[in-house]
């Protein structure tokens, strides 16, 4: 039968390995080792954070000085192809008189010069995106106005043949009236023959044919097609009438709705 885990006789076998209780010579030995490893820890952080330390004073002394030492191996090759201390590089002199100034300390160990390099690269792609956006936004506004031109022509084209048959219904009217004969044939509604065999009656183009329609009902009837009434005679007309286009008549009604 075994022991009980909470006897007396139990405890008492296991080894006591506490580290500040050392009861064995081989854990005396391996805990003096952990302790020389501990100092010797120590004392090499201390010497690396100092030495650093060191290092970093030194450096920026160097650097605000801005000078290359005579004892610098890269002075040395420069002495030997005829540089001398004070003078600028180059065969006449006239270039860098100083070394390039750095920062030895920035978190970001890029090449030099690459970061303005990547400034002038991020400003000249600015400056083209804005070109790119000022131009489509140009087009932008051509084609509007554009759009709006086109249905402006549509708008007129569709008037434009409302006021053709307008004109030639009544010219037919008027004319059978007074019995007279058309001056043309389009100058009454073109009515084309049922039969297939027969060709088909030629139609102007309603912006050719409109501006004689017009003249010849305003000068023959005194009629104006946008007044919609038949004046007395050509003075009458020209007194009360306000042109013989319709953007006269348009500026007249303008006018009228301001005042």
């Amino acid at each position: 039968m075994s022991d009980d885990y909470m006897s007396d006789d139990f405890l008492l076998a296991i080894p006591d390995v506490r580290p500040g209780l050392p009861q064995t010579t081989s854990g005396k030995r391996k805990l003096l080792q952990h302790k020389k490893h501990l100092r010797y820890q120590s004392d090499t952080r201390h010497k690396t954070a100092k030495s650093r330390e060191t290092a970093k004073q030194t450096l920026l002394e160097g650097l605000e000085k801005n000078v290359i030492e005579e004892e610098n191996p890269g002075f040395k090759m420069m002495k030997l192809m005829g540089y001398k201390t004070g003078t600028g590089l180059g065969k006449t002199g006239d270039g860098r008189a100083e070394p390039v100034k750095i920062d030895p300390f920035r978190k970001n160990k890029v090449g030099l010069g690459l970061e303005t390099a990547e400034r002038e690269s991020t400003i000249k792609r600015q400056k083209v995106e804005h070109a790119r956006a000022k131009a489509f936004k140009a087009n932008e506004a051509h084609m509007l106005r554009s759009f709006r031109e086109g249905k402006k022509a549509e708008a007129i084209s569709r008037r434009l043949v409302g006021w053709v048959k307008k004109c030639q219904s009544l010219c037919e009217v008027m004319d059978k009236k007074c019995g007279r004969e058309p001056p043309h044939y389009y100058y009454w509604p073109i009515i084309q023959p049922t039969d297939e065999d027969e060709p088909e009656v030629y139609e102007p183009d309603p912006e050719d044919i409109f501006p004689h329609l017009n003249s010849y009902i305003r000068a023959t009837y005194s009629y104006c097609i946008w007044c919609g009434v038949e004046y007395n005679d050509g003075d009458d007309m020209r007194a009360n009438c306000p042109g013989d286009t319709y953007l006269k008549h348009e500026e007249t009604e303008d006018t009228d709705f301001n005042d």
